[in-house]
């Protein structure tokens, strides 16, 4: 009897589809993401914590350099091809790859360590409307404040109501924060160092050599605070490096690369990985060693609230909280992605719900913001699947075996995988416990060891076999389903603003006016003005800032209608 097909296609679950041609996206929604996500809340606290490490402000510079080019390569040349090739997420990827118990165990734990972050960003968050609030510092690991609790409610809230909405939806909402968090982060420099300046009573800066000599000594001095430990350039290199490991080389990021119409999109990348994991970590390493002398107290007691409020007031506080929730929101996307797989008769926005409600229950929690635990934790467990994957998709074909063989095999979990991972965990365990290798460095063994174990046992556990049959069978099913999502493609209805001209308006002044805001930015380290008028007016631009982004991005995708409305007269020329 002829197989149907058709059938089998349509079986498919939306969440394991390849997503569609019409669906994937521009090279915009990509930077707003990107930015978004890498200019965030987890600067703010990363780059106060390079402060305490013991190096050098040339080797912090030379490390950051080394460690996002890497960070950048690993990201274009490892996880966008995949995304783009296979046009699914890792989540979706793991049940061919993996086995569906394998995926479900994963996607557990994924989901967990996105919910972690997400959390941890809403507490960073938090933290800056405590100093608004008056609300006394967090220092326990539970919350000794009910208005703390009720502060990390409403940012849940608004966090998880945004990420309900999807990718275009996050991406829209980072696109209007993305422009002015740089600019906040300029200010790290232009309107911060002429505060570090007086308070160490340096001198004027003339030239780099003297505004490096101002970094050696006052800010990335080479000595380790008390609760510290002494690195190296290639230590904070390695850090740069890993520190995002679980999405590129441990490969989430096929979610969103998955809508990039080419592999090359992955370079864009680098816009989040220097303006955020360099500049912007850098900005807030000044930050943070200002602070510490303006308040007369220890980097390792200071929230990033207590450190944004004492160097840029009000705006600075705005940054934090807006940082947060544009860093909370691909998490709790990306854990939500992963979750709708385990919960397939659950609607992807009431897992979002269910997400964002455990979020913010642990974001609760002020322990939550050692970001850098966090970090260190998803980086030795998650990223080694990443590795089976990457050999699974590249070398095991190269190898003679047949990608996604386990699939075709009817196995549910493939024991090759599982056995790559667990030896992963083992080393990362016995390594940290003895303190062999550093942390910062320890991710990259780990990787190669998974990869490495896996292609020997998978071509040897049934990849070298012959699956051509069941290759054959899901090509055809696969062209079913692109004739499927074609069809429903053409159902899909396109929106235009109702009134482009305004929102082109808007569009340009808020540029006009953050574009006035970097100027008078600058202006304060010139000398035009004064750190007390940029806290005093800064606040205003911003408000003008977001009103009219906020305005162009309603009339752009809220206020919008039809576009066949908008042709209408063609339309009509057509049927006469």
């Amino acid at each position: 009897m002829a197989k149907n097909y058709k059938a089998m296609a349509a079986a498919i679950p939306i969440e394991d589809r390849p997503i569609s041609k019409k669906n994937v996206s521009g090279l915009g929604n990509f930077f707003g993401i990107y930015g978004g996500e890498h200019i965030a809340a987890t600067e703010f606290v990363i780059g106060a914590t390079l402060v305490t490490l013991g190096v050098k402000a040339t080797d912090i510079f030379i490390g950051l350099f080394i460690g996002n080019i890497l960070a950048t390569l690993t990201y274009a040349l490892i996880c966008a091809p995949i995304g783009v090739d296979t046009r699914l997420t890792l989540y979706s990827y793991l049940k061919k790859v993996m086995g569906p118990y394998m995926q479900k165990i994963y996607n557990i734990v994924w989901g967990l360590a996105s919910i972690a972050m997400a959390a941890s960003m809403l507490t960073v968050s938090a933290s800056a409307v405590r100093e608004i609030f008056g609300i006394k510092l967090q220092t326990e690991w539970y919350p000794t404040d009910i208005k703390f609790v009720l502060v990390v409610i409403v940012l849940g809230i608004i966090v998880t109501l945004v990420a309900a909405n999807g990718f275009e939806a996050v991406a829209k909402f980072s696109s209007v924060c993305v422009p002015w968090m740089i600019v906040v982060f300029m200010a790290g420099f232009f309107v911060v160092i002429p505060q570090l300046i007086k308070a160490t009573g340096a001198e004027n800066l003339h030239s780099f050599g003297d505004f490096m000599s101002l970094m050696n000594t006052s800010v990335w001095s080479g000595a380790v605070i008390k609760g510290g430990q002494k690195l190296t350039m290639f230590h904070v290199a390695g850090f740069a490096w890993m520190c995002n490991l679980a999405y590129h080389g441990g490969l989430n990021d096929m979610a969103l690369f998955r809508y990039a119409k080419s592999p090359k999109y992955g370079f864009v990348t680098s816009y989040g990985m220097f303006i955020g994991h360099f500049f912007a970590w850098g900005s807030a390493g000044i930050m943070g060693a200002t602070a510490s002398i303006l308040l007369n107290k220890s980097l390792l007691i200071l929230d990033s609230g207590a450190i944004t409020s004492a160097v840029l007031g009000a705006t600075g506080l705005l940054a934090v909280i807006i940082a947060g929730w544009t860093t909370a929101n691909p998490s709790i996307y990306r854990a939500s992605l992963a979750y709708e797989t385990i919960f397939t008769k659950i609607s992807p926005k009431k897992v979002t719900y269910g997400v964002g409600a455990v979020m913010t229950l642990v974001g609760c929690f002020p322990i939550t913001m050692n970001i850098m635990t966090i970090v260190n934790i998803i980086v030795l467990v998650v990223p080694a699947i990443g590795a089976i994957v990457f050999a699974e998709h590249w070398i095991i074909p190269k190898l003679g075996g047949t990608r996604c063989w386990a699939s075709y095999k009817g196995l549910k979990i493939n024991y090759a995988g599982l056995i790559a991972w667990l030896l992963s965990l083992v080393f990362v365990s016995y390594m940290t416990i003895t303190g062999t290798i550093h942390s910062y460095f320890l991710f990259l063994p780990t990787y190669l060891i998974a990869m490495i174990v896996y292609v020997i046992l998978a071509l040897n556990m049934g990849a070298r076999d012959d699956y051509s049959a069941q290759v054959e069978e899901e090509k055809k099913v696969m062209e079913e389903l692109e004739r499927i999502q074609e069809e429903e493609d053409e159902e899909q209805v396109n929106y235009v603003s109702k009134n482009p001209g305004l929102q082109k308006l808007a569009a340009r002044a808020s540029y006009v006016v953050l574009a006035a805001f970097a100027i008078f930015t600058i202006s304060v380290f010139l000398g035009k003005a004064s750190v007390l008028q940029w806290k005093t007016y800064s606040f205003p631009i911003t408000i003008v800032y977001f009103v009219l982004g906020g305005l162009a991005t309603y009339l752009k995708y809220g206020y919008a209608e039809k576009e066949d409305n908008v042709t209408g007269a063609e339309d009509l020329a057509n049927d006469l």
